[in-house]
């Protein structure tokens, strides 16, 4: 349910049922909130902010500035009810506000999940609780086992800011040919070549919204494609070639030195030299 702005921002809140008692919630959410960018200002209301990350043309929802308020109340001795009241710019359509929603429900998600032994995949050492790397090798164990709540609100935040896009450029477009028409179907040369150029404009803009919104909509639904070039960028692999122009380091100093020492000469028994052994016959 939506409601008047806070500030200049609009409004939109609405509730879930979270497992746990309140004080164990609060402690969760206070938590889990760090890892979504938030800043949390408060517990009693839970409070929390969010600058934007990213510039208005890759953005999305999630990207944007953010004012959130939890309020907590318990329902029984297991279960709280928690009101989610956000504050965010740009809150113009329904999809906005349904990737709101599925960004509350990934945090509550991460929130309540089990706090397992985790394995690395990179050495395969358990790590007990909610660690993001590991303990032995150092490499991120976190993402391993995310909920799927996250890849939900990725995808609902990415398709809603695609639509906008494509909507917006079949809407500059639909009016440069309604505005620029009655130009070029006049008489006068004048008014046909500003119609024209106007015309190649607007196209321009829209056929830009177009673009950008069809790649972002691409990044959406293909998003392993993304991780893996940011993975490559981080560490990259190594080709065949590398890996076999790079000598492998002795376990020991003293292995691999026995093939110097060089093998005696056999000597010859003196008087013996071409003596025949056969048997006599």
């Amino acid at each position: 349910m939506s409601t008047g702005g806070f500030g200049s921002y609009p409004e939109h809140h609405f509730r879930r049922v979270i497992p746990g008692d309140v004080a164990t919630v609060r402690g969760r959410l206070c938590d889990v909130l760090e890892d979504f960018n938030y800043i949390v200002l408060s517990d009693t209301p839970i409070q929390a902010k969010r600058d934007k990350t990213v510039n208005v043309w890759v953005s999305t929802m999630l990207d944007c500035d953010a004012r959130l308020t939890i309020g907590l109340k318990a329902i029984s001795p297991v279960s709280t009810s928690a009101t989610f009241d956000y504050a965010v710019p740009y809150l113009f359509t329904q999809g906005d506000m349904q990737a709101l929603e599925r960004e509350a429900e990934a945090i509550i998600a991460v929130a309540t999940r089990p706090l397992n032994q985790t394995v690395c995949q990179s050495c395969s050492s358990e790590n007990g609780g909610a660690v993001r790397f590991c303990r032995s090798c150092g490499a991120p164990v976190a993402r391993n086992k995310l909920p799927g709540e996250i890849e939900i609100m990725r995808l609902t935040a990415g398709v809603s800011s695609s639509q906008q896009e494509i909507i917006l450029a079949l809407v500059i477009g639909l009016l440069s040919v309604a505005s620029t028409l009655p130009m070029i179907s006049s008489s006068n040369a004048k008014a046909v070549t500003v119609g024209w150029v106007l015309l190649s404009l607007g196209g321009l803009v829209a056929f830009a919204f177009l673009l950008s919104g069809l790649k972002r909509l691409q990044r959406t639904l293909h998003p392993k494609s993304a991780r893996q070039e940011v993975e490559a960028d981080v560490q990259p692999a190594l080709s065949e070639n590398d890996r076999l122009a790079i000598a492998s380091q002795p376990a020991s100093v003293t292995e691999g030195t026995t093939s110097l020492i060089e093998a005696p000469e056999p000597v010859p028994v003196s008087g013996q030299q071409g003596k025949n052994t056969d048997p006599m016959q």
